[in-house]
């Protein structure tokens, strides 16, 4: 059950606001085996800029992590027969460095758990969002995750070729 977002919209980012063509949207991954909030969390991924896909499970999520790139994930510590633990193993066995959003109902101790595996295999985990998903969170987390790579953007460009807003 991959799906790709069919609601990506185009806005302006802040290279173009400094008279430079738009960045391709960030891909984000979306692993909730809970078919709404993926819908949910994809949905207020492809309004604020990004390119969502979506798995439904372990399996699914570790086939796209090994086949495709992508420029974040959320990750869902539940996913039925599987812990979002293994998937994080995952992550550092195919040597992702991607920054990682943590959306999960679980307590704050399986939570603070999970984000200690993420330090120790050295995994870039964002920020850890819980369910019920705050929207207004997850959209401010989404945008402050795509002015960082904004900046980074705007960094390795020749100061000429950055005109003002």
């Amino acid at each position: 059950m991959f799906e790709q977002s069919e609601f990506a919209e185009t806005g302006q980012e802040s290279l173009a606001q400094a008279g430079l063509a738009p960045a391709a949207p960030l891909r984000l991954l979306v692993i909730d085996d809970d078919n709404l909030h993926r819908m949910i969390i994809s949905r207020v991924a492809a309004k604020a800029g990004y390119l969502p896909a979506g798995a439904a499970s372990y399996d699914e999520a570790a086939e796209l992590v090994q086949n495709r790139t992508f420029d974040c994930i959320t990750l869902d510590l539940s996913l039925g027969e599987h812990a979002g633990v293994e998937i994080l193993r995952r992550l550092w066995v195919i040597g992702c460095k991607v920054p990682i959003i943590i959306i999960s109902g679980c307590d704050d101790t399986v939570c603070g758990d999970a984000e200690k595996v993420a330090e120790s295999l050295k995994l870039n985990v964002w920020e850890s969002i819980a369910k019920p998903v705050n929207l207004a969170e997850l959209r401010d987390c989404l945008e402050r995750l795509k002015a960082t790579r904004d900046e980074a953007a705007l960094a390795v460009l020749p100061s000429d070729q950055i005109s003002p807003a």
